[in-house]
């Protein structure tokens, strides 16, 4: 029994991520029929020991990631080799666009879905909160844009999480009327100094001609290795029926043509100069994907509260620095391992992350104890003798008793005469 563990369909498409919806396509096309598998839109990528999303189980066995899944498909033939017809040339095609679409549609997409602010408010959030539950809304999806942010800061688009609002203070005029006259004329764009283009355009403009150029780029380089042959819908290897490339592509393109999105560029961009990536989305929509009946799609896991702080410990934790990856690699072990319960490793990482919090939780408290570096101390000892009773009153006394010394009082004589033994003696004395 194949199970196939994804993201759940939104937009009207399959999946809200690009690979759970070329994973779905693929094992709906290459799945033999004496195999039995079914889809599960369990949105828990904690189910898998990677912490990936698609995820397949087969008999305990699991493998992450679209291409690992083809791969693990194809050796274990659990179903046909979409890929199988094609010959040398046209596999290393498959092996490249591939790499190509993971690198820069994928970009573009994060671009789209994740980095805008306008886009990721009004769809993208709303759409994981139908797929979630409670508390998982307020930390999974944030941490699937911030990660998305990352893969994309190479490209300086950082400016496109305001969304070219004139109001957002990035403008290179904000704040230029705050400044006195004398500064102000020696900046750009003051009648004593001519700007250059660049100059001249604020950074949502500079931003847009970059996203225009990254988008043509990949869009009409996949416009251009669609081919259509007679009456067949177009396809990236001509004369093919559909292969894994085509699977991978179909998840990218259809969450750019089908997500309703306020700053619909690519949408745009497509309609305008790529017809047959729109004919080829929608082909593959309607003749290659399970319908929303259809019996393969089970029904999502019912999990309660418990399960879902665990799952927000889980995501806080794998997305924690150092102490993620570590986490990441234990329960990929143990799941690999089979391992149930607590074995001696479990033990042992425990009592060295305990002893490790103690520690730096003694170090904590010492540094807090100190005193302000280069700060004076005076530590004020009383060197006096054990009967003195200056010291009863605090630092004062002890201030005092150090400076006055010890104070020794007068002897009384008839205190002097009464020792231990002492006897009192009447003198009859003449004075002259």
């Amino acid at each position: 029994m194949l199970e196939l563990h994804v993201w759940g369909p939104v937009f009207g498409v399959p999946s809200i991520d690009a690979e759970c919806i070329a994973a779905i396509t693929y094992l709906h096309n290459a799945a033999r029929d004496t195999v039995q598998f079914r889809i599960v839109p369990s949105n828990d990528a904690s189910v898998s020991p990677s912490g990936l999303l698609p995820a397949l189980n087969h008999d305990g066995v699991w493998t992450s990631g679209y291409a690992a899944i083809v791969r693990y498909l194809s050796s274990k033939s659990l179903g046909d080799n979409l890929d199988g017809r094609l010959d040398a040339a046209q596999g290393a095609d498959v092996a490249a666009f591939g790499a190509y679409l993971s690198v820069h549609a994928s970009a573009l997409l994060d671009l789209s879905l994740y980095v805008s602010a306008a886009n990721w408010s009004a769809v993208t959030r709303p759409a994981y909160s139908t797929l979630l539950r409670f508390p998982l809304t307020w930390t999974v999806p944030t941490l699937i844009r911030a990660e998305a942010i990352q893969r994309v800061e190479h490209l300086g688009l950082a400016e496109l999480d305001t969304d070219f609002d004139p109001h957002g203070g990035l403008h290179l005029t904000a704040g230029r009327d705050a400044l006195p006259e004398t500064l102000r004329k020696h900046l750009p764009g003051t009648s004593k100094h001519k700007n250059t283009v660049k100059e001249e355009m604020t950074p949502e403009q500079a931003v847009a001609i970059r996203l225009f150029s990254l988008t043509e780029n990949c869009l009409a380089t996949l416009e251009g290795l669609l081919s259509e042959t007679g009456t067949q819908p177009p396809r990236f290897i001509p004369g093919q029926a559909l292969t894994s490339l085509d699977c991978l592509a179909f998840g990218y393109l259809a969450l750019m043509l089908k997500a309703p999105v306020p700053r619909a560029f690519l949408k745009d961009w497509v309609a305008e100069h790529a017809p047959r990536i729109t004919l080829f989305v929608d082909d593959i929509l309607a003749n290659a994907i399970p319908s929303s009946d259809s019996t393969v799609w089970a029904a999502p896991p019912q999990r309660g509260y418990l399960h879902a702080t665990r799952r927000v410990f889980d995501s806080v934790v794998r997305h924690t620095p150092v102490l993620g990856e570590h986490y990441a690699g234990e329960v990929r072990r143990r799941c690999e391992g089979k391992i149930v319960g607590i074995d001696q490793r479990s033990v042992s990482l425990a009592t060295g992350l305990l002893f490790t919090g103690a520690a730096f939780s003694y170090v904590v408290y010492w540094y807090r104890n100190l005193a302000p570096f280069g700060a004076r101390v005076q530590t004020w000892r009383s060197y006096k003798p054990v009967n003195s009773r200056l010291s009863q009153f605090g630092e004062l006394g002890s201030m005092l008793d150090s400076v006055l010394g010890p104070v020794h009082p007068a002897a009384s004589p008839i205190a002097a005469g009464a020792g231990t033994g002492g006897r009192i003696v009447d003198i009859d004395s003449e004075i002259d």
